[in-house]
């Protein structure tokens, strides 16, 4: 994969896997057996396949990221969750349980959901990327709102309301829903981005929705927890970038025009 999509020496591969020359060979034979790669007659490979990660992060950074999940979860009696994007899609990478056995939350590791369905956590993701990037990769007649309060009624967006919404959460780092999605469900999320702006993965408290006593004080306290979980995080990711070490893409590639 480092090697790019031309055609790559076997001696090479060998060389810079450290494997043996017969022991390249055979899994060579293996992966072009079932097409993922094509050999040539000079012994070069060309793949055909693509495989990127959606979480780029070193093993010591997953490991701190598990472990800030876990706090967040046992002080506020709640789910946390780490969702990444893969194309056009939110994709959830891990989670804890919810403390309560009786609350149900479909969303569970592996759990995928439309970008188009405009909430809190597509926003936040969305006004990372600049308008007409958006109106290039996505069919812009194609978001809609899901109202709790309504019946689960599907509500389509125009185009004008998307971009407002978008504009109204370019810079912010952190997004509450108090209504709950038609779930049932509410979420507070922030954004955790590399060095340079790019977009890593959002980091999210998933509960049921109840009543709340004083909301301002409640988001408040969500609010501060999770900004300082991601100024911890992206202190690692700055470290690990210093140290100059090869990052891949942050998500899959999507496909353009929607």
């Amino acid at each position: 994969m480092a090697a790019g999509p031309g055609p790559v020496k076997q001696v090479d591969i060998a060389r810079d896997c450290g494997l043996s020359p017969s022991t390249l060979n055979r899994i060579v034979k293996s992966l072009s057996d079932w097409g993922y790669l094509f050999r040539t007659s000079e012994k070069y490979c060309v793949r055909n396949f693509r495989l990127e990660r959606n979480v780029p992060m070193s093993e010591s950074y997953l490991a701190k990221l598990d472990n800030t999940m876990h706090c967040l979860s046992d002080r506020f009696g709640v789910s946390a969750e780490v969702v990444v994007v893969a194309g056009h899609e939110l994709l959830w990478h891990s989670k804890t349980e919810h403390p309560d056995p009786n609350v149900l939350i479909r969303a569970n590791v592996g759990f995928r959901r439309s970008l188009y369905e405009l909430d809190v956590l597509a926003q936040l993701y969305l006004s990372r990327v600049d308008w007409d990037e958006v109106e290039a990769r996505f069919y812009i007649d194609g978001f809609f709102a899901t109202l709790r309060r309504k019946g689960q009624e599907t509500r389509w967006l125009p185009a004008t309301s998307v971009k407002d919404r978008l504009d109204a959460m370019r810079g912010e780092n952190f997004a509450a829903d108090l209504e709950g999605n038609h779930m049932g469900i509410r979420r507070f999320a922030t954004v955790v981005e590399d060095p340079d702006g790019k977009f890593l993965h959002l980091l999210t408290l998933a509960e049921p929705v109840g009543a709340i006593a004083d909301e301002s004080e409640y988001v408040r306290r969500y609010r501060d927890a999770l900004l300082k979980a991601r100024e911890d995080l992206a202190k690692l990711v700055f470290t690990e970038s210093a140290a100059k070490r090869l990052r891949p893409k942050h998500h899959v590639l999507p496909h353009r025009g929607g």
